[in-house]
């Protein structure tokens, strides 16, 4: 996070996400600001990527991002200009996921399925409970959303609304939940 800060300088974070893939086999921090939210923003108030965004967005959202009263990237970790690296510590936990899966998947599909899943209900559980840690310690600021994600995948929403709902107050999680039903239609 040090790294990250320094990145970042005077910008204001508004959010980080713990993001996995969906076997549970890579971890990155992603974090980002205001600034570079309105940066972003303001590329995708561009006419010819609002042409764009037509072909896959309702008009109505899409009006909405061109007027400034929505942001399609807020809550998007993959979209967001921070993260940890490739040489943080979290990369190296990831390599180590990695090797676990490696002996994990010599096991035959029944018991791997087995393990499989309590492995990786395990792993966003740790996950969720290190952002608890970091909260507490004050890595976040009170102001700061929190949740943790996984890329591609269709338990994405689900987890992403779960560590909202535990990570965050009330009123967080509600403005969380606002975007992700518009965002989601």
């Amino acid at each position: 996070m040090e790294k990250i800060r320094q990145e970042i300088g005077n910008e204001h974070i508004y959010s980080a996400a713990l993001v996995t893939d969906s076997d549970c086999i890579t971890l990155f921090l992603a974090v980002n600001t205001e600034e570079a939210l309105a940066r972003r923003d303001k590329t995708d108030r561009a006419p010819e990527r609002l042409a764009e965004l037509r072909k896959y967005w309702p008009e109505k959202l899409v009006e909405q991002v061109a007027d400034g009263s929505f942001s399609l990237n807020r809550y998007i970790p993959d979209e967001w200009n921070y993260s940890d690296g490739t040489d943080s510590a979290l990369n190296q936990i990831s390599q180590q996921l990695y090797k676990q899966e490696e002996t994990l998947s010599a096991a035959d599909d029944d018991t791997y399925d087995e393990v499989h899943e309590q492995f990786q209900e395990q792993f966003l559980e740790t996950v969720a409970r290190a952002f608890e840690a970091l909260r507490s310690e004050g890595t976040f600021g009170p102001e700061v959303i929190c949740f943790v994600s996984m890329s591609d995948d269709d338990r994405t929403p689900d987890i992403e609304n779960d560590s909202a709902r535990r990570l965050n107050t009330p009123e967080q999680y509600e403005r969380f939940q606002t975007w992700a039903k518009f965002f989601n239609g």
